[in-house]
């Protein structure tokens, strides 16, 4: 269900509202396992895989990330992150 487009709506940090914003990220899943992030205008792409509930993504020329799917559905999709000991929560909705 991760195959496609994906806008975010909502970005927070220790349940508040972040800094960052969400309506400037967007990723792009295919079905060969290749990945494409942008945020706030920075490009990333590479390969990614879905175990249970975590999703890796290995960017080109640089280790593997992984975050916590909290919640995927045909039109959302919600991960859960942690930056620093900040735990993040971004929600995704498909285009």
């Amino acid at each position: 269900m991760i195959i496609g487009h994906w806008s975010g709506v909502q970005w927070t940090v220790a349940g508040s509202s972040a800094s960052r914003d969400a309506s400037r990220t967007f990723f792009s899943f295919d079905q060969k396992g290749q990945y494409s992030f942008e945020y706030n205008g920075r490009m990333e792409k590479g390969s990614y895989s879905v175990e249970n509930d975590m999703l890796f993504t290995r960017p080109e020329g640089e280790q593997e990330m992984m975050v916590k799917i909290l919640s995927l559905t045909k039109d959302s999709l919600v991960f859960g992150m942690n930056r620093g000991g900040d735990a993040e929560t971004l929600v995704l909705l498909r285009r």
